[in-house]
């Protein structure tokens, strides 16, 4: 019955492990009195001896004052009596001795082995002072007491083994009945917090601690498993999302696409100034339709962790120079001064990524900035390259500094006009921000306006101007790449108009291009398919001095695929332009690679027209 106790109850096995600990703390006090009374031994045994010497002192001090040794020998004769007696040697004032007494059989003993005792020889002078004539040393056998010490040593060690094997059984069995239990506990909740719920939970059969904190953990098992599959149906779920937002926005900027060119051609073409305006009107509508598909499109990807990206070493002075270029004259439109710090330095980044995030800023930084300048900075901190765009805006109340990387949440906007945009910029600058692993901050002050900074790591300042990059001029992988790859060229215009060859597998979007750029004078030549734009230039029905080419063709067939096949076919690198409604970054570096131009469906047809008409020009 107490046994069963014992297996059941961890208070038992913890008594008995108290109580181990207390026989030890029993144990401890019998070895200090052991110790104690090996030192009283010894102490007697010193003082015995100095009572020998005060019996015959005297004694031996007259003789050794009348320099008689027989009387010396005479009064050392009462030592025999005395326990332990060894010898006693009597010494005079300079050290010499005097005489020897030894106790018959005993010979010569060591200082372990004996224990001595001092004592002056003092005698009164002719004038009556006592003065000091010589030393008494008598030494008593220690060799029973060292016995006795040896014996205590003995009992001593026996009592340690005892206790010591004690303890080890008492850690056995408490190892065997608490610890080894709560150490395979702690591996499950080890490999729980690891992430595998599929180990087994030992103890659940207990009925003592062990079995209630094995209960609890198979709970904590199970709301583990149920996490994991919220999760992985969040993470489903957000994936999902991203898809059918790429599906959409692409489905979208379709038809979009097609109703831009078909009403630029309206436009064009209209004969009242009704029409005109109307077109012009729809024109507007739909480029804020593609803003929204695109920043909601970038949300998605960011959110899904679609977006690939690329680190390098890249000159940050060339990037804020390109930032100027874009944004200058959009500042100057509005009557604000863009101001560029120049700055020589390598960062490591993802170029792409990094442009779009400072961007976005200063994009926001111009909508918000009614009057006055917006400067971008950049300064070298502790190994870090901290980009600042500042305005002298509007500024953000201080409660509402976190609130402003929310979706769609805007500042002075209740009326949501779509001339300051749809809420998004930040929100995308916060998920850019987290992509790259560069912390974005912000500063502001209410009415005098707003500090976005952004942590770049340092690579290393430059000491000169970088090499520019090398264009790759070999066909992309798909295709076996020729001896010679042809060289980019600028075809033989006729007139204004330029041969070019239109492809996508819309037929609304390949309508309204073609009629577009028919309109606009050029020579064009549509087709739906790859196979057919390949044998109509083979036949030599067409010879295109540009191709515009939807990226997404089939499930197959890309636009970077057809424009590869026509520039082997013709065996000279014609210029390009490849929109889609749904670009990624590693498509845009690919295209970027062969020297193709990229944009982003739906396409201002003014900027399509441009494009097509001075592209062959600058090649």
């Amino acid at each position: 019955m107490p046994l069963a106790v014992f297996s059941r109850s961890l208070v038992a096995r913890t008594t008995a492990s108290a109580a181990l600990l207390v026989s030890i703390l029993i144990a401890v006090p019998m070895i200090v009195l052991i110790q104690a009374d090996v030192r009283s031994t010894r102490a007697e045994l010193a003082i015995r001896a100095e009572l020998a010497t005060k019996i015959v002192l005297d004694d031996v001090a007259n003789a050794l004052w009348d320099l008689d040794p027989e009387e010396a020998m005479t009064a050392l004769a009462p030592l025999r009596s005395v326990d332990a007696f060894a010898e006693a040697v009597v010494l005079g004032s300079y050290g010499e001795r005097f005489v020897a007494y030894r106790k018959p059989g005993t010979g010569p003993l060591s200082d372990e082995a004996s224990t001595t005792a001092v004592a002056p020889l003092e005698h009164l002078d002719r004038v009556g002072n006592k003065r000091t004539i010589g030393t008494m040393l008598l030494r008593l056998d220690a060799t029973p007491t060292n016995a006795t010490i040896r014996h205590d040593v003995a009992m001593l060690s026996s009592i340690g083994v005892c206790i010591l094997l004690l303890l080890v059984i008492g850690v056995v069995w408490a190892a065997r009945g608490v610890t080894a239990p709560i150490a395979a506990m702690t591996r499950t909740m080890t490999d729980l917090a690891a992430g595998d719920v599929s180990v087994a939970v030992p103890g659940r059969h207990r009925d003592d601690e062990i079995g209630r904190m094995a209960t609890a953990l198979r709970i904590f098992r199970q709301n583990a498993i149920d996490l994991r599959l919220a999760k992985e149906r969040a993470e489903q779920a957000v994936a999902s999302k991203a898809k059918f937002m790429a599906a959409a926005s692409h489905d979208l900027r379709q038809p979009a696409q097609s109703l831009l060119m078909l009403t630029a051609l309206l436009r064009t073409t209209a004969k009242t100034p009704d029409v005109a305006d109307s077109a012009q009107k729809i024109e507007q509508v739909v480029m804020n339709l593609k803003q929204l598909l695109d920043e909601l499109l970038e949300v998605s990807r960011l959110d899904a962790g679609g977006v690939a990206v690329t680190m390098g070493t890249h000159d940050v002075g060339d990037l804020l120079q390109a930032l100027d270029t874009q944004f200058g004259p959009v500042a100057r439109n509005k009557g604000l001064t863009l101001t560029v710090s120049p700055m020589r330095a390598n960062i490591v980044t993802d170029r792409v990524l990094l442009l779009r995030l400072l961007g976005n800023l200063i994009d926001n930084a111009i909508r918000y900035t009614l009057s006055g300048s917006i400067q971008i900075v950049g300064l070298e901190v502790g190994g870090q390259i901290i980009l600042e765009v500042r305005d002298s805006g509007i500024g953000i109340p201080e409660d509402r500094l976190d609130a402003i990387w929310e979706e769609f949440h805007q500042l002075g906007n209740p009326e949501r006009n779509r001339d300051n945009g749809i809420g998004l910029g930040l929100s995308i600058v916060k998920r850019l921000a987290a992509t790259l692993n560069h912390p974005v901050k912000v500063r502001s002050v209410l009415g005098k306006g707003s500090v976005f900074s952004i942590a770049v790591p340092l690579a290393a300042k430059l000491a000169q101007p970088p090499e520019p990059p090398a264009v790759r001029l070999e066909p992309a992988p798909i295709l076996p790449p020729p001896a010679a790859p042809p060289a980019l060229i600028s075809p033989a215009l006729t007139g204004n108009g330029v041969a070019v060859l239109v492809i996508d597998d819309d037929p609304f979007v390949l309508n309204g291009l073609s009629l577009f750029l028919a309109n606009e004078g050029h020579r064009v030549h549509s087709v739906s398919t790859t196979a057919q734009g390949v044998q109509d230039v083979q036949d030599g029905l067409f010879k295109p001095d540009v191709i515009v080419a939807d990226y997404h063709l089939s499930a197959t067939d890309t636009g970077i695929d057809f424009i590869n096949r026509l520039w082997m076919l013709l065996g000279i690198r014609i210029p390009a332009i490849l929109i889609s409604g749904r670009l990624d970054s590693v498509v845009t570096r690919q295209a970027a690679d062969l020297g193709i131009t990229v944009v982003a469906k739906p396409i201002m047809p003014d900027v399509l027209s441009r494009l097509v008409s001075e592209l062959p020009r600058t090649r």
